[in-house]
């Protein structure tokens, strides 16, 4: 079976133009096929995030095929094979932690088959809804969003393998996973300030 189209953007004019070089070459290592393009920002760091359903959705209507999006810090590692979790309509990784925690769901590495658009508009609908919710307080990520519709639909989704999620330097993955395909290095962590163009906490995926 065909591997999925890796898909991913990164925004012009931020440092993220260089660091989704290391993707881009990664794919071609491989042999992958990718579609990967740069995008204008959209105003902020939490904004850019939420545009990323609306990218995945407007990739699977192009190719009608399955995707794998990796955020724009990820970096092939070795050559990826089809998973089990693939046969799901979506494929994300799911963290051992209480439903509300903000780190349920790590949107790093997202697979979607056409079959799963649905539950990208509605991660989409929950974009949107947590934006405009004039009482919130806390910062914004795509990641949330996606939780709500994790766990409203459990027997369409499966968990991704942590060899396709690996953050570079989590002490837990670093045990658990010794030879990664895939590894993120949260370049959140880096130009999240730059972008919004004002100081901001770092709360990513800490657990």
């Amino acid at each position: 079976m065909d591997f999925p189209v890796i898909i991913s953007f990164y925004t012009k004019g931020t440092p993220y133009e260089e660091e989704v070089q290391n993707l881009l070459t990664s794919c071609k290592r491989f042999g992958l096929d990718a579609s990967i393009q740069g995008v204008e920002s959209q105003g902020s760091w939490e904004l850019n995030c939420a545009y990323k359903p609306f990218f995945i959705l407007e990739k699977i209507e192009e190719f009608n095929r399955p995707v794998l999006w990796v955020d724009a810090d990820g970096v092939f590692v070795q050559k990826p094979i089809w998973q089990n979790a693939f046969e799901a309509d979506l494929a994300v990784r799911i963290e051992d932690v209480p439903d509300f925690h903000p780190s349920k769901v790590i949107s790093s590495t997202v697979f979607v088959r056409p079959e799963g658009k649905d539950l990208i508009h509605l991660w989409i609908q929950n974009c949107r809804d947590l934006l405009l919710d004039s009482n919130r307080k806390e910062e914004f990520w795509d990641q949330i969003a996606l939780r709500g519709v994790v766990i409203q639909h459990p027997e369409r989704v499966s968990p991704m393998p942590l060899s396709f999620a690996k953050i570079y330097d989590h002490p837990g993955d670093c045990q658990q996973v010794e030879k990664p395909v895939i590894e993120h290095y949260q370049a959140s962590r880096r130009f999240k300030e730059k972008i919004n163009g004002q100081k901001a906490p770092y709360t990513n995926t800490e657990k």
